[in-house]
């Protein structure tokens, strides 16, 4: 007891207590006291710097988030505003085309005596198409077809393939006696035409675009004409049937000239004839490649009115797509009858004909256009 303070309790120093409690090094600090004047509230006031932190960042993340929302519908309206124009620009090249003839070929569908009995092999990834050249009767008809030429596009392999049939060869023509192939367009059109060759050939031929002979000629001439290597014998048969003078070497040839030149006979055979068809068309692809894009356009444009097709709109809209990458495909010709595969006859009230091994022909044909595996699964 302090004596000087009558005996009283001395007073106790709060803030002394508190500093020297803090001087000794906290040795008497108990963990479960809560220092009223020290003690502050540290989750309250982080709390509160992170609510407000968060205020000053909103605002960048929501302007990061908007570019990339406002950057994101800028590419998919340019994307939807040029397929939006491819579409148009489709539907308005379909829309010049003759859609006329659908060629219904159901009704012409049977199996050769003379054709092997296997399946008709087709593949997703290979499109068919058959362009038919049309010669015209006296009267302006449409009558036998003079150029059978299959356009075979392979994107397994990216392969162009042209496959000629000849006009001569001797088949089983649905609804007709035994006769030869261009004799198919003159009695059905393109439906019974794709439809023999399917029956006798066992391979899917259901599309088909067709030209007659003059618009052929119209359109080479709107592409420019073509340059062709002739040699003496062909030169010799466009001068003296044409009225020109050609000199053998490459020759620049307008669309009555090059058309006359697909079609010689004189100098050699059908063989050579198909050949030359062949050719011209390759010799299209190529020039086409060379125009640029407005050109192209307008040559399409163009030659469209000149076309009869069954391709629909979805069709071609896919065939337009590709266009470009096919263009630049490795290109493989073929004829049918194949070389060594036929025999030369002679029919009564036919004429000079080609009389195939069908079973030979179907062989070679489906290992061109399907691989060798084609023929291992002939049978099935």
């Amino acid at each position: 007891m302090d004596r000087r303070n009558g005996g009283r309790q001395p007073q106790r120093d709060v803030y002394s207590s508190s500093r020297t409690r803090s001087s000794r090094g906290r040795e008497n600090y108990n963990p479960d006291e809560i220092d009223r004047y020290n003690y502050v509230d540290r989750d309250i006031y982080s709390n509160k710097r992170s609510a407000q932190q968060a205020r000053y960042r909103k605002p960048k993340r929501r302007k990061k988030s908007g570019g990339l929302k406002k950057a994101f519908f800028t590419i998919l309206s340019l994307v939807l505003v040029v397929a939006l124009g491819v579409i148009a620009y489709a539907l308005i090249m379909s829309s010049r085309l003759d859609r006329s003839d659908q060629a219904d070929t159901a009704s012409y569908v049977e199996q050769p005596s003379a054709a092997p009995a296997w399946g008709v092999i087709s593949d997703k990834d290979i499109t068919n198409i058959l362009l038919i050249g049309i010669d015209k009767n006296e009267d302006g008809s449409d009558g036998r077809s003079d150029t059978n030429m299959l356009i075979s596009i392979d994107n397994n392999t990216k392969t162009l393939r042209l496959v000629s049939f000849l006009r001569d060869t001797y088949l089983e023509i649905p609804t007709m006696e035994k006769q030869k192939l261009n004799a198919a367009f003159a009695h059905g059109g393109p439906a019974l035409t794709m439809q023999t060759l399917e029956n006798n050939y066992r391979v899917n031929i259901d599309k088909y675009i067709s030209v007659n002979s003059d618009n052929f000629e119209t359109i080479i001439d709107k592409m420019g004409g073509l340059d062709i290597n002739m040699d003496q014998a062909v030169c010799d048969a466009e001068n003296r049937n044409m009225g020109c003078n050609l000199k053998p070497g490459v020759n620049h040839l307008n669309g009555r000239l090059a058309l006359y030149y697909s079609r010689i006979r004189e100098i050699d055979s059908d063989f050579g004839r198909t050949g030359r068809q062949r050719e011209v068309i390759e010799l299209m692809i190529k020039k086409l490649k060379t125009l640029n894009p407005l050109e192209v356009n307008k040559i399409m444009y163009d030659f469209m009115p000149y076309i009869k097709t069954n391709l629909t709109d979805t069709e071609l809209l896919y065939l337009a797509s590709i266009a470009g990458p096919v263009s630049g495909y490795e290109m493989k010709t073929m004829h049918v009858p194949n070389e060594n595969t036929y025999q030369d006859e002679t029919i009564k009230g036919v004429g000079a004909v080609l009389v195939p091994d069908l079973p030979k022909n179907c062989e070679l044909l489906r290992e061109f256009l399907y691989g060798a595996n084609a023929s291992d699964a002939a049978e099935n």
